[in-house]
């Protein structure tokens, strides 16, 4: 429920953000009540914490931006532009057209884009380990190249506790409001724009995953080998820890979410926080 109330938070902020941009055509919008269109609709479908059906007859000009909702797209169903889905998945029947992308963030560990008038894909098991190949690989080349901000960034993150995770909930909210947001601004701005935050985004939560992985990789090999190791090794290993409870049945999924959003304010500090050399170069943790 605390997790709806963030995101009914960042709708309605957002949508504070765009009625002004909507007011050129009408729109079709909706809270906590799903709605099914069968018919032409000049402007944008909105929903928030409900979910849309457009039926065969559906034939939407604007953009259909769905928060904490499922969209279904009937065959014959029509977006004239493009289609934002925010904690929700994106069904479309084979004969279904999104003239524009389709950008669709199932979860915070999720993130499915798809060009103009294609039909999103379902994340299976092959994917979730390709985008687990991904993150290891990123990670350890991050730690490789950057290693004296992530090892600071290490020392520092057992020190801020839950913080991290409040900021990791504050940042996500943000990011996902101003993605609505700039969607509002047309695809020749909106879309560059909605990329732009999606790189920052992810960007976050490589940096916040590798601190994580360094200090759960650090402490698991210094109990089994009794010394520490480079930073890389350690990050190799964390990650690959956090990595392997992503697959676990019922629960992966929510202890991925838990890790992304720790990620996402890990990440923040870290880049934010100014680094003291001398006490890394010393080996001795920095206080708080």
């Amino acid at each position: 429920m605390a997790r709806r109330r963030l995101i009914f938070s960042a709708a309605l902020a957002a949508a504070s953000l765009t009625t002004g941009l909507a007011d050129a055509a009408p729109a079709r919008t909706t809270v906590f009540n799903d709605i099914v269109v069968n018919e032409r609709v000049d402007g944008d479908v909105v929903a928030f914490g409900a979910d849309v059906y457009l039926g065969p007859l559906a034939d939407v000009e604007g953009d259909v931006v769905v928060v904490d909702g499922d969209l279904h797209l009937d065959s014959g169903a029509r977006v004239g532009r493009h289609v934002l889905a925010i904690f929700g998945a994106v069904e479309a029947a084979p004969d279904a057209l999104v003239t524009g992308r389709t950008l669709a963030f199932s979860s915070l560990s999720n993130v499915v884009l798809v060009p103009g008038d294609g039909t999103p894909f379902q994340v299976n098991f092959a994917i979730r380990l390709l985008t687990s190949g991904g993150w290891l690989l990123v990670t350890t080349a991050l730690a490789f190249g950057f290693a004296v901000r992530l090892r600071y960034g290490v020392w520092i993150l057992p020190a801020l506790g839950v913080r991290v995770l409040v900021l990791g909930v504050a940042v996500a909210v943000t990011f996902f409001a101003a993605v609505v947001a700039v969607f509002g601004l047309g695809p020749s701005l909106g879309m560059p724009l909605a990329a732009a935050l999606t790189v920052i985004f992810f960007a976050l939560r490589a940096v916040g995953l590798t601190v994580i992985g360094g200090l759960i990789g650090g402490a698991l090999l210094k109990r089994w080998l009794g010394r520490p190791l480079p930073l890389t090794a350690e990050v190799f290993a964390g990650v690959l820890v956090v990595l392997a409870l992503r697959f676990l049945p019922a629960v992966g999924g929510m202890l991925w979410s838990i890790v992304s959003l720790a990620s996402l304010g890990s990440g923040v500090i870290c880049l934010a926080t100014a680094t003291p050399g001398r006490e890394i170069a010393a080996g001795t943790p920095a206080s708080s």
